[in-house]
């Protein structure tokens, strides 16, 4: 799963007319915004409350979607499935990965 890109540009800018300049706002807001995104499932997690965990993923994924993060996207429905049937342990698993899966995307959009 390494070898997968982590979003694709090309799609994303085709779905952006090309415009550079809007990708790069677009980038720069989801980088500002990912540690609160990030902090938001860590908490709902924590606290086992599933509603909670669904809420942050949805805004989550739906940021990613941006950028055809794939993996991060498949990441954060893995933890909500998790959460779902409150398998506590294997969320906080996928939440490892959801967090090192964000971290390599937001240091790629830094550099667009």
């Amino acid at each position: 799963m390494d070898s997968e890109p982590l979003f694709d540009l090309r799609a994303t800018l085709d779905n952006l007319d090309n415009d550079v300049e809007i990708l790069q706002a677009i980038a720069a807001t989801f980088v500002a915004d990912a540690p609160r995104l990030l902090a938001d499932l860590r908490t709902a997690l924590a606290d086992h409350d599933v509603t909670a965990v669904i809420r942050a993923g949805h805004s989550l994924k739906g940021s990613a979607e941006n950028f055809g993060a794939a993996a991060l996207i498949r990441a954060v429905k893995a933890l909500e499935d998790a959460s779902r049937t409150e398998d506590f342990p294997s969320a906080a698993a996928w939440l490892g990965e959801v967090d090192r899966l964000l971290a390599q995307l937001c240091a790629e959009l830094r550099t667009i």
